[in-house]
């Protein structure tokens, strides 16, 4: 919690880069539209951080905001560089034994999400992430785990009342950390 409350208090206090006005389409807890979201850039980058750019923007445009440290090298995009970002995305921006840079694409950590108001995806967390989700603990996420494996790796919001541990007042205090997608199991 220190580290997420460090990350925060880091990126209100930050300044814009280029000395300019900051605008509205890169601060950085600007009001997001159905078509923005936020992209964590790291690696071999001028200004690592976390941007705001068009939803379904590629890894390129992201690093394009925090600007290359060797910008005239050849970039070469990992398979999973090469697909719309989504909300939450990190891409990593490496070198690569022949000079060339590898820009890879994965998920925010969960602490991460969590504080930039990103909900996650209750399908695809393990039990060491959803541990970090506020009112679950590591008990509670071995239970959520086991109970989505019995059930053939699906697991929808609703089902979290069937997990033992959880009741109404617990649903209701976890489920805004979540993605809302019942339906696709």
């Amino acid at each position: 919690m220190i580290l997420c409350a460090a990350l925060l208090t880091a990126m209100l206090t930050m300044k814009n880069r280029t000395g300019q006005e900051v605008t509205p389409g890169h601060a950085v807890f600007s009001t997001l539209s159905g078509s923005s979201i936020f992209v964590k850039v790291s690696g071999e980058v001028r200004h690592p951080g976390i941007y705001v750019v068009p939803a379904n923007a590629s890894a390129e445009r992201a690093v394009t905001d925090a600007e290359k440290l060797r910008p005239k090298g050849v970039s070469v995009a990992a398979p999973s560089a090469t697909k719309p970002l989504t909300n939450g995305a990190a891409v990593v921006v490496g070198s690569r034994s022949d000079g060339s840079q590898l820009i890879s694409v994965g998920r925010m950590t969960v602490e991460e999400c969590i504080v930039m108001g990103i909900p996650l995806d209750i399908r695809e967390l393990e039990e060491d992430d959803l541990a970090h989700v506020p009112g679950i603990g590591p008990a509670l996420a071995g239970r959520i785990v086991q109970y989505r494996q019995s059930h053939g790796g699906k697991l929808a919001l609703s089902d979290l009342m069937d997990v033992e541990g959880i009741g109404e007042k617990k649903y209701e205090r976890i489920v805004p950390y979540f993605t809302r997608r019942d339906n696709l199991r």
